[in-house]
């Protein structure tokens, strides 16, 4: 009986140092992980910073500038007008309506 208990024991401590290894391999990968992750996030900040203070660098700051450039402002003026329009029918309706009644 003290053997098994013995080899249970030697069997539960193996199975401890193999944990051991796994989590110290484990904790090798991720402090790569978090380097890499850092590495990324500073580009990213990096990259914003620049974008921030040169809009040229930056392509969505481009795109905006250009239909900033290229809007002559047209389409507002068509939209405000068909608002307009549609406002004035739907007040003459309402009146038109409750002089009836």
């Amino acid at each position: 009986m003290g053997e098994i208990i013995e080899t249970e024991v030697l069997t539960l401590i193996d199975s401890i140092n193999g944990l051991k290894v796994e989590l110290s391999g484990f904790r090798a990968e991720m402090k790569e992980f978090k380097k890499i992750m850092n590495k990324r996030i500073d580009d990213l900040e990096r990259k914003n910073m620049q974008c921030q203070g040169n809009p040229s660098l930056c392509a969505n700051a481009r795109r905006l500038d250009e239909h900033i450039r290229n809007d002559n402002g047209r389409l507002g003026r068509t939209l405000g007008i068909i608002g307009c329009v549609l406002s004035c029918i739907s007040v003459g309706i309402v009146v038109v309506g409750k002089l009836i009644k």
